[in-house]
């Protein structure tokens, strides 16, 4: 069942050992379902939030020196722990990804403004088109009242994720979607400009880095989390209206850098084509013919049954199979 909004967890549940199993289902569910969720009571005092929002929208007023001095605190503390809770709402030890982390592991703060739309050309008026985050995790400080962050449920549609105070959004990555064998969804979310005369949006985003070197080796997810998301999948034929490529796909790329450079191109094109003009060209290309594969997909949709009653197999447009069994795992 495709989700119709973003849900919003506890933080500080995970840190009781009364609370944590709950906490962990709610977890669970927002990784197999949703790909997109709000967290709250994280940990950090709501005065440094308020200094780094404060910091964060006099960023662009300050000499080309001092912009490198604006930082993030505590992030890479909280994105370490919130994996290992991901590992645990698998069913899998804490340290299941440890392996992909370098020891001093490089993290990425970016801070963005939008213009509201009277102040950009006609052309120029999308905040951040539909992509994919690369990496396992990323979070997200909203630091000004502006709707505008969206997230595409599996019917298509856009759903709302407005700014609630003392909250980060943190998004799935494709690099965890792969790792898992497709158990996490990596869910595909863009942001619109403000609009005529509301002003600038702010956000402070925070993507968790892995090792560059790291290869796209699986980590082992249980056989009983595997069959929960083959029921989910199955449930809807397979089926899932996405407008961005899930391309993170094993045998396509030799480590997870090459991926992620390719995705940041595409979600970037501007840089592309004044750096990567022949990797952008490349990701044109792939787009242009997942275009024309999903016209393809709908035009035979029409002619295939939703359910293979002969074999008792939900078919999706792609002819579903199910994680289990493109895995070789029986129970």
């Amino acid at each position: 069942m495709a989700f119709s909004s973003i849900p919003v967890l506890d933080f500080s549940l995970a840190r009781n050992p009364d609370t944590k199993e709950p906490f962990l289902d709610s977890l669970r569910h927002a990784l197999l379902e949703v790909g997109f969720l709000y967290i709250k009571n994280i940990g950090i005092s709501d005065a440094l939030i308020k200094d780094v929002i404060n910091q964060g929208r006099a960023f662009f007023d300050l000499p080309e020196e001092k912009k490198l001095e604006v930082q993030m605190k505590n992030m890479s503390t909280l994105s370490t722990t919130f994996t290992s809770l991901i590992a645990e709402a698998l069913h899998m030890p804490p340290t299941a990804f440890d392996r992909f982390f370098d020891k001093d592991q490089q993290h990425k703060l970016k801070i963005v403004k939008y213009p509201d739309v009277n102040s950009l050309p006609e052309n120029q008026q999308q905040g951040v088109g539909p992509h994919k985050d690369s990496m396992l995790t990323s979070y997200l400080l909203q630091a000004s009242h502006h709707r505008g962050l969206q997230a595409q449920n599996l019917n298509g549609e856009w759903i709302d994720c407005p700014p609630i105070p003392g909250t980060l959004v943190v998004a799935i990555g494709q690099g965890l979607e792969a790792l898992t064998h497709g158990v996490c969804t990596s869910t595909t979310h863009r942001v619109l400009s403000p609009a005529m005369d509301e002003g600038p949006r702010f956000s402070i985003p925070f993507f968790q880095g892995v090792s560059y070197d790291a290869t796209f080796e699986s980590v082992n997810v249980p056989i009983d989390i595997l069959k929960i998301k083959d029921d989910l999948v199955g449930k809807r034929g397979g089926e899932r209206r996405d407008d961005v490529e899930f391309t993170f796909t094993k045998g396509r790329w030799g480590h997870l850098g090459e991926a992620t450079l390719t995705n940041r191109i595409r979600s970037h094109p501007d840089v592309g084509e004044r750096w990567y003009p022949e990797i952008l060209a490349r990701v044109r290309e792939e787009e242009r013919k997942a275009a024309g594969k999903r016209q393809r997909q709908g035009e035979e949709k029409k002619q295939l049954p939703a359910v293979n009653e002969a074999k008792g197999k939900k078919v999706g447009t792609d002819g579903w199979i199910s994680l289990s069994e493109r895995l070789g795992i029986t129970a």
